[in-house]
């Protein structure tokens, strides 16, 4: 018996169209699950799900859906049921880093945008899945944090806050769900050639050696090399696992490589008070990936930057 097998499970993956969310949609069809590619672009995920099973010759389904829009979840998740009549497991992967900000700095909008799509989320969308879940038997959630969840970084208070937050809501679940057959689980990945992390290196030569440097094997890790995490806790494999996060980073400690320049750390900590650091995500840019073209950005300034997972 394979219990890795995942034949005839109906997956949604949320933040599907590039990076880790890409190689775990294609790594649950290769297994034989019937996938639901989601990000925020109906042609991207029209794209990806094409190309994934034309490659797999899986049942691939693509479909928009802006998580951090509280109102536009319930619709996506009628739609998949209405489309494969039941859900089985879900990857909460879907999540965004919209700019490097000193915590003096951080609006209000600025911290709900973050929180929107990285704790709300995977809560509305995990709560809509539930009683599907339930009602076929049971299911799997996979909640993607980070290991910037467990160390916070100059920069990145938004960041880890909103991942340490989405550990402690996936145990919540798991304790709240078990008795419906569904199990809750959350991986946090490590350093991975992701956009992401190209996007880091076109800016700032050098990242991604110091970004793997920090890890006990001293490399950045491919996008498949999430995937086996993602179905040991999709499958029967982890039956007995719930309320668990999981590692992915090499025995890398979290955080970041490098430090903002707009935080000054060769001048020692920032000074409350007007400073050089951004005002608002769109004030001054020393983020690695744009939003709209997956590079580099032309900065300083542009209000279209933005790290992140979705695509």
């Amino acid at each position: 018996m394979n219990r890795f097998d995942v034949s005839g499970k109906v997956a949604i993956v949320t933040g599907g169209t590039r990076g880790l969310g890409r190689a775990i949609a294609r790594g649950l069809a290769q297994a034989g699950a019937k996938v639901v590619v989601s990000s925020r672009k109906q042609d991207r995920c029209d794209d990806v799900a094409g190309a994934i099973a034309a490659e797999t010759g899986a049942d691939v389904l693509g479909l928009a859906c802006h998580v951090g829009n509280w109102d536009e979840v319930p619709d996506f998740v009628d739609r998949v049921v209405k489309h494969f009549d039941r859900i089985d497991i879900l990857v909460n992967n879907a999540g965004i880093n919209p700019a490097l900000v000193n915590l003096l700095d951080v609006t209000p909008a600025f911290w709900d945008k973050v929180m929107d799509v990285n704790l709300k989320g995977p809560l509305r969308t995990s709560t809509l899945a539930l009683p599907h879940m339930a009602a076929g038997g049971g299911g799997s959630i996979v909640n993607v944090s980070s290991v910037g969840a467990y160390r916070g970084s100059a920069g990145q208070g938004h960041y880890s806050a909103s991942k340490s937050a989405l550990v402690t809501l996936t145990q919540s679940m798991a304790a709240e769900w078990a008795p419906l057959g569904v199990r809750v689980n959350a991986i946090s990945p490590g350093p991975f050639n992701t956009d992401m992390m190209q996007g880091g290196e076109r800016a700032m030569p050098g990242y991604t050696k110091r970004a793997g440097s920090a890890t006990m094997q001293k490399r950045v890790a491919d996008p498949d090399e999430c995937v086996g995490a993602i179905l040991y806790l999709a499958s029967d494999a982890s039956s007995y696992v719930t309320g668990e996060d999981h590692v992915i980073a090499r025995g890398g400690a979290s955080p970041s490589p490098w430090t903002p320049p707009h935080l000054g750390a060769a001048d020692g900590p920032a000074k409350p008070g007007p400073s050089s650091a951004p005002q608002s995500s769109a004030s001054v840019c020393y983020v690695p990936v744009c939003e709209e073209e997956g590079r580099a950005p032309r900065c300083p300034p542009c209000a279209r930057c933005v790290s992140t997972r979705d695509g």
